[in-house]
């Protein structure tokens, strides 16, 4: 994938990130179908929070923005 600008880039990869929670969030409506859209809200932000310094990634962390 290197055709785009960097930008075209940074939207699609930010797009397929919401695709990813919006998948998280139908998959939490149906296994918890009658659970309400806060304790949905909860399950998301919670499996969001646990990614964000996942263990098992390969590669070194980036210090780019660091």
């Amino acid at each position: 994938m290197t055709e785009g600008t960097p930008a075209q880039r940074l939207r699609l990869a930010l797009e397929m990130s919401e695709f990813g929670v919006q998948m998280y969030r139908t998959r939490m409506h149906r296994m918890h179908p009658n659970a309400s859209s806060a304790e949905i809200a909860d399950k998301v932000a919670s499996w969001l929070l646990s990614r964000s310094s996942v263990e098992d990634a390969t590669g070194r962390p980036s210090t780019r923005f660091a």
